[in-house]
């Protein structure tokens, strides 16, 4: 177990905090990075309508994932907490109960999805073209929640025992395989949009074999047999209580975009292009963002359990202080040069013309979603993700959504009004968010009890 610990209670808090983030920012640009090289190999070597069933189907696997996802940060914050209070010897039955509810969760998900990937398809629109592959990219892809579940999971214990070099390593892994697959699946054996989800489930196979392998040999408190499996309500609690509402809160942030993303399509083609654009570069400018935001909560866990609050905070302001120095540098590119930003994607003037109007207001959105990130990730990191999801769902549904909607009809301003729309949302989260950091709240149920 000494291989895989990381004790974030000790030393420099910015070195600590620093040193810890590298590696979340690693595994996140080589999922990005991934994510791009599949969708390019499907437009080089598949038709169109292969690349159009990869990109509807995605948004869809991508938002069911999440659920999986914040059962991780669950993980995280019970194990940090756990940890950070020198409370060890219960990690293997937190770790036992942890897999088991992955694995239900992973499994249920493949029943949900298969049986509502036709209609959720017809849905949002799918063009007839696209139709039989994005059901057969959806069903394949659907098989690989199973082992995504595991994978997370894993992820998310270690991360809370101060390991974040291993998910690197497992994405990395599953990142070349992927690649390697859709090379021979979609450019050499011509399987479109089927091939490159069959390509992806694989590489998801072996990563979490891998994963499994790899921290045994380190020590790892489970191993992973399915005698060892159980499902304690005592244990299973803590975890659902912090996991489902991050769970809840991804999910429907996920779905407000897909809400978003129909209203930005009734301008037409230009604007529909423009917003997808600014969206992926959104996305890129935001990896140091979501690092942070993953790696203050679980060094926050760990010192909110050790009774280290002082620290705690500091490991805030410095997550806040280095995460806006990557957000003012994508800020100042939208400010000075946002045809060029635009103009990397397309050389279509309709769209970098739609695009300036659009990233004058949302380029402001990099500074507040990175404070709210931030402080949104400490107050997960000491339990209270009731708090973070109700925080999401009112800047998201309260604000940003109605906001757009009456710039939309009742200004008619277009993309310009919508950019400017959007930055509202974060900046009430993170209003919400410091009040109740300073309000210090936080500190009554900060550590998870032992139930």
């Amino acid at each position: 177990m000494k291989k895989i610990e990381n004790d974030l209670t000790q030393g420099s808090v910015f070195r600590r905090l620093w040193s810890f983030t590298l590696p979340f920012i690693g595994a996140n640009l080589i999922q990005t990075l991934y994510g791009m090289v599949d969708l390019y190999i499907v437009g080089r070597f598949g038709s169109t309508a292969d690349v159009s069933a990869v990109s509807v189907s995605s948004m869809v696997i991508a938002t069911f994932l999440m659920l999986l996802i914040g059962l991780s940060v669950g993980a995280t914050v019970v194990v940090g907490q756990r940890f950070g209070a020198g409370d060890k010897q219960s990690l293997g039955t937190v770790c036992a109960n942890a897999f088991s509810l992955a694995w239900i969760v992973g499994a249920a998900l493949v029943v949900v999805v298969a049986a509502l990937t036709v209609p959720l398809l017809r849905w949002i629109n799918t063009p007839a073209e696209a139709m039989q592959g994005a059901i057969a990219y959806m069903l394949i892809c659907s098989v690989g929640y199973v082992f995504q579940s595991g994978y997370n999971m894993l992820s998310g214990v270690l991360r809370g025992v101060g390991d974040s070099k291993s998910p690197l390593l497992f994405v990395g892994v599953a990142c070349v395989l992927n690649v390697l697959g859709d090379l021979l699946l979609v450019a050499v054996l011509h399987m479109g949009a089927a091939g490159a989800a069959l390509a992806t489930t694989l590489a998801q196979v072996f990563c979490m074999v891998f994963g499994m392998v790899h921290v045994r040999r380190r020590g790892f408190p489970f191993d992973f047999r399915p005698k060892s499996h159980r499902l304690d309500r005592d244990q299973t609690a803590p975890l659902l209580r912090v996991g489902i509402p991050v769970a809840l809160q991804e999910v429907l942030v996920m779905f407000s975009f897909i809400i978003l993303e129909g209203i930005i399509n009734g301008f037409g083609l230009n604007a529909s292009a423009a917003a997808g654009i600014l969206d992926k570069i959104f996305l890129f400018a935001t990896i140091p963002t979501n690092s942070f935001n993953a790696s203050i909560s679980a060094m926050a866990a760990q010192n909110i359990g050790a009774g280290e609050y002082r620290r705690a905070v500091r490991c805030l302001w410095f997550g806040v202080l280095l995460s806006e120095c990557f957000a003012v540098c994508f800020f100042l590119l939208g400010l000075l040069c946002p045809e060029k930003m635009v103009g990397i994607f397309s050389a279509d003037s309709g769209v970098i013309e739609a695009g300036v109007d659009y990233y004058a207001g949302y380029k402001y959105e990099y500074i507040l979603c990175s404070l709210a990130f931030c402080v949104n990730g400490f107050i997960n990191g000491t339990g209270h993700t009731k708090l973070t999801l109700v925080n999401n769902v009112v800047s998201t549904y309260a604000v940003r959504i109605p906001a757009t909607l009456l710039i939309v009809r009742l200004y008619d301003a277009g993309l310009l009004g919508i950019g400017y729309a959007l930055p509202l949302a974060s900046a009430l989260q993170v209003i919400i968010g410091f009040v109740f950091f300073f309000s210090g709240r936080w500190k009554k149920r900060a550590a998870l009890p032992e139930e």
